[in-house]
């Protein structure tokens, strides 16, 4: 049955999230922070809202974006690397908010596996996230201001890196020394694995909960950027640190799993 979906925050992920959304049949509205983005996403079919998720207000019309809506994606990042003084709690409450006088009644948000901490090791969606990092520590508070609105469905997924169109940290890591995490172990996914994963918890109403997403395969740092490098013809990064074994979080999926859902592209860009 067609739904009306939001989708708050129409970038590198939220976009084809739309699409595919729109191509399943379903009435799609999007937002974006720019103003010369409207007309892209319209032509796409996207009913386009621009919106400013501020700390005290929210900028443009978010009653008209979120009227009506049977499900609200939220796929806003904290922004706390690129603005350590950035107070995305404060936002995350406003929104709740608007979303609690709208009576949102699906709510899927986009956290990140920076829930959880390094030390952790093995980790499934049953394990207490202690995050050792401020975008995750703000990132966790955010998912328990969500999940406290017990009146309606609220999901967190928590994907792993995130690779794909015009995105691969090798890029970044090309070339340079690095004198630590050469044994840390990748957790990973690619968007085009991503995105039906979204789709099946939207199509999920009734399932509260959060959900892992990283790809099954968890190779050191070392030996995942080195190949990736050479698949990609670029200098690959050196670690110096000991290379004895493996360390660092391994996260699984077994909550995504239960739901049906299997990955289907490898992070390995020689095996796609």
């Amino acid at each position: 049955m067609s739904k009306t979906i939001g989708v708050l925050g129409c970038g590198w992920l939220g976009t084809p999230l739309a699409e595919k959304l729109l191509a399943s049949g379903n009435r799609v509205r999007g937002s974006t922070t720019r103003e010369e983005k409207v007309n892209s996403l319209t032509e796409r079919g996207i009913d386009a809202h621009v919106l400013r998720l501020g700390d005290q207000e929210i900028e443009g019309h978010p009653e008209a974006f979120l009227d009506g809506l049977d499900c609200l994606v939220v796929n806003i990042p904290p922004g706390v690397r690129r603005d350590p003084k950035a107070d995305f709690i404060s936002r995350i409450r406003l929104l709740e908010t608007h979303l609690h006088k709208a009576a949102i009644p699906h709510l899927v948000f986009v956290s990140s596996t920076s829930v959880y901490g390094a030390s952790q090791e093995s980790v499934t969606e049953a394990d207490q996230p202690l995050p050792d990092s401020h975008t995750g520590q703000q990132l966790l508070e955010a998912e328990e201001i969500l999940l406290g609105n017990t009146a309606r469905t609220t999901q967190v997924l928590r994907p792993g890196g995130l690779i794909g169109p015009d995105r691969h940290p090798v890029f970044t890591l090309s070339g340079r020394n690095i004198h630590s995490d050469g044994g840390e172990r990748v957790n990973l996914i690619r968007q085009e694995d991503l995105l039906p994963a979204l789709e099946v918890l939207i199509a999920n109403p009734d399932l509260s909960g959060t959900f892992n997403a990283v790809y099954p395969e968890h190779p050191s740092k070392r030996e995942y950027y080195t190949k990736e490098a050479t698949h990609f013809g670029i200098a690959p990064p050196v670690y110096t640190d000991n290379p004895a074994h493996l360390k660092g979080k391994k996260i699984t999926c077994p909550a995504l799993n239960a739901l049906g859902y299997s990955f289907s592209h490898s992070i390995w860009s020689s095996e796609l």
